[in-house]
């Protein structure tokens, strides 16, 4: 990691988002209304463009809070295979508009239907509301969600960041009760462990790349108020036992302070003897599956979770 540089397509990139006046939120200089403002407008723009879709619904749970979801569905006939996505922004940001473009292409080339979801936020709704929820879809989906044309018996679940978080937890959580799970899982540059002492964290973690330790501290801070769940595996799914479960795919940017909790996580898989494939894309920082509009590694790592999607749901 001692020259890390990112790709010039990145640089490029950076360039036009700074002339288009557009970051991320930053939750360290913003109250996070503003932040999350910023963030959405951001969005807004990775999302222009992209593939049609057959139909865009909505449909509302009724958890405690509401649980909106938005279930994208390919020009295909049939119940189909499913993906659960759930998007990132630390517990804290992200709306149901998150990766909406990035969605709508999974759905057109995986031919599947893909369901976003727009979770309670930290630190109004700290741990556990968002795993409860995310909970919930996944049982709807599996049993509840056939006017939609959702096959229940064919799902994966996956996410990015402190959604890659959600994800793994879900899948454990469903695991022990004993219960019928999605099939695979894909953990994207997963927010996993509050532990800040990893070589990632120490050589990436200054924010030139975006995403900074302190930026992780404070989002854990407010999703865990009890600062003992910091080590609690059912909100910090690192240190969970692994056995049992469904094939993974791993995904993660190099330029990333997270990028130790895949690598992490990469080994305590093959060590509880769970199939799965990880692929570190150089190069990028925290955040690159977005922008697929100018990434050509974003590209790429959507064609991955396509693929895996494909092999494991048929």
């Amino acid at each position: 990691m001692t020259n890390a540089k990112p790709d010039p397509e990145v640089l490029a990139a950076q360039e036009q988002f700074q002339r288009e006046g557009l970051a991320a939120g930053d939750v360290l200089t913003q109250p996070v209304e503003e932040a999350r403002a910023a963030t959405r407008r951001f969005q807004a723009w990775l999302n222009q463009g992209g593939p049609q879709v057959a139909s865009v619904t909505e449909h509302v749970l009724g958890t405690t809070p509401p649980l909106q979801l938005r279930i994208y569905r390919p020009a295909a006939e049939g119940p189909l295979p499913t993906y659960l996505h759930i998007h990132g922004g630390g517990f804290a940001l992200g709306s149901l508009d998150a990766l909406d473009r990035w969605k709508r292409e999974i759905a057109a080339e995986a031919g599947m239907i893909v369901v976003g979801l727009d979770y309670a936020l930290a630190p109004e709704h700290p741990y556990p509301a968002a795993i409860d929820q995310v909970l919930a879809a996944l049982r709807w989906l599996r049993d509840g969600a056939t006017e939609f044309g959702v096959d229940g018996r064919r799902l994966a679940v996956g996410g990015d960041s402190a959604g890659g978080n959600l994800a793994l937890g879900a899948l454990l959580r469903l695991r022990d009760a004993g219960e019928a799970g999605p099939r695979l899982g894909a953990i994207i540059y997963g927010m996993l462990s509050a532990a800040h002492d990893t070589p990632s964290h120490r050589e990436l973690g200054d924010g030139r790349f975006g995403l900074s330790t302190a930026k992780l501290d404070w989002f854990w801070t407010r999703y865990l108020p009890d600062a003992a769940l910091r080590q609690d595996p059912a909100a910090a799914p690192l240190h969970a036992e692994l056995a049992g479960l469904p094939e993974m795919l791993l995904q993660a940017a190099a330029l990333d302070p997270l990028l130790d909790d895949t690598l992490n996580l990469d080994r305590r898989l093959t060590a509880a003897g769970v199939p799965h494939a990880m692929t570190v894309y150089p190069g990028v920082p925290h955040g690159f599956i977005g922008q697929t509009a100018v990434l050509e590694k974003a590209r790429a790592a959507r064609a991955e979770v396509v693929a895996a999607l494909r092999r494991a749901l048929g």
